[in-house]
């Protein structure tokens, strides 16, 4: 595993070996049961350092926004899907609620706020790799927006969904709940807002 820590004053990234001496992993029970989390306990235990240094970390972090800025986007997408489906196929006085317009104008708007995302953190991924020195205001911004935007397409979809949607029975619970952590992982919105805002010289 990748681990950050200091060194002399300077923070910087090791590599240790997970079943190597002094490690301790305790699995947690946290709300996004589609992913497994641990709690890590260092004792004394060796590492490898990577060349790098604090900026070897921040990469780290910058991948990892960007990561879950695509996770955020096929999520967000996901909800949508499923939400459609299932309001072409609900009936109520007599016709599918997806015929209503307040069902209709909900999904039109997640749609066009979900499609120009994609751009978003596609182009954050290509800066990662190919324009380093803007890649991290890109990062930024990517994870503050798609992850608010998954957060928010989640609880949108398990309204649009009814008493169904809060059932432990149907996915749209696993959806929501990963949406909750991808909000949260690495930083909330404000923060990363904050971040670009700084980066870019505001």
């Amino acid at each position: 595993m990748l681990v950050a820590a200091e060194e002399g004053g300077e923070a910087g990234l090791w590599v240790v070996d997970c079943a190597g001496p002094g490690v301790e992993i305790e699995r947690l029970q946290v709300v996004d049961r589609s992913r497994r989390l641990a709690t890590v306990v260092l004792r004394d235990s060796p590492g490898v350092k990577l060349r790098g240094g604090a900026r070897a970390l921040r990469r780290s972090l910058d991948a990892g926004a960007v990561l879950l800025a695509a996770d955020a986007f096929g999520g967000a997408k996901r909800c949508l899907e499923m939400t459609i489906r299932y309001a072409l196929e609900r009936v109520q006085f007599g016709q599918p609620i997806g015929a209503f317009q307040a069902v209709k104008h909900q999904l039109a708007n997640l749609a066009c706020d979900l499609e120009p995302a994609l751009s978003l953190w596609w182009y954050a991924a290509h800066a990662f790799d190919h324009i380093v020195d803007r890649s991290e205001r890109h990062a930024a911004l990517a994870k503050a927006h798609l992850t608010d935007l998954f957060d928010r397409a989640a609880r949108e979809c398990t309204e649009l969904h009814g008493g169904i949607g809060f059932t432990w029975e149907y996915d749209l619970h696993l959806w929501f709940r990963r949406s909750v952590f991808d909000r949260s992982f690495l930083g909330e919105a404000a923060y990363h807002r904050e971040r670009a805002a700084t980066l870019a010289g505001w």
